[in-house]
């Protein structure tokens, strides 16, 4: 699998940190690994859903541990738009059928994510990739 195109900010050669801790996130979460992803927090990090605003390591770790019955969610990034310690990831949110590995549903969503020291600060959830990217890309240029 290829590795989706990135869009740097800060126009130097090599990718910034946080794309690839962008990266693990969607990562960790795309496997269903509460404890990794929680490694990757910031004791004040927030979670943005459509659902509200989820404060702290604990409500996240408890947003991430959230599954359904028979099928898993996977986050497959096709972009990422990074300007310093913020990364816009523009995704499919996979919905696959556990038993038969089928992708069920695929919805497009695009991701924020703000980091701190490393560590996962903020995440936004977005559904309209063109307007998320609209509102990003300002801060790339």
């Amino acid at each position: 699998m290829s590795e989706p195109p990135e869009t740097n900010g800060e126009r130097s050669g090599q990718a910034p940190a946080s794309s690839g801790a962008a990266r693990q996130v969607l990562d960790a979460l795309s496997r269903g690994d509460v404890d990794a992803f929680a490694r990757l927090l910031h004791p004040e990090v927030e979670i943005h859903t459509s659902k509200g605003v989820r404060r702290g390591i604990g409500e996240a770790r408890e947003w991430a541990s959230r599954t359904y019955d028979h099928l898993d969610r996977r986050y497959e990034v096709e972009e990422l738009h990074v300007t310093g310690e913020s990364v816009l990831a523009l995704a499919q949110v996979q919905y696959v059928w556990r038993e038969s590995g089928e992708v069920g549903d695929s919805v497009p969503v695009a991701v924020e994510l703000d980091f701190e020291q490393g560590k996962l600060r903020r995440w936004r959830l977005h559904d309209d990739q063109a307007m998320a990217l609209k509102v990003f890309a300002p801060a790339v240029e």
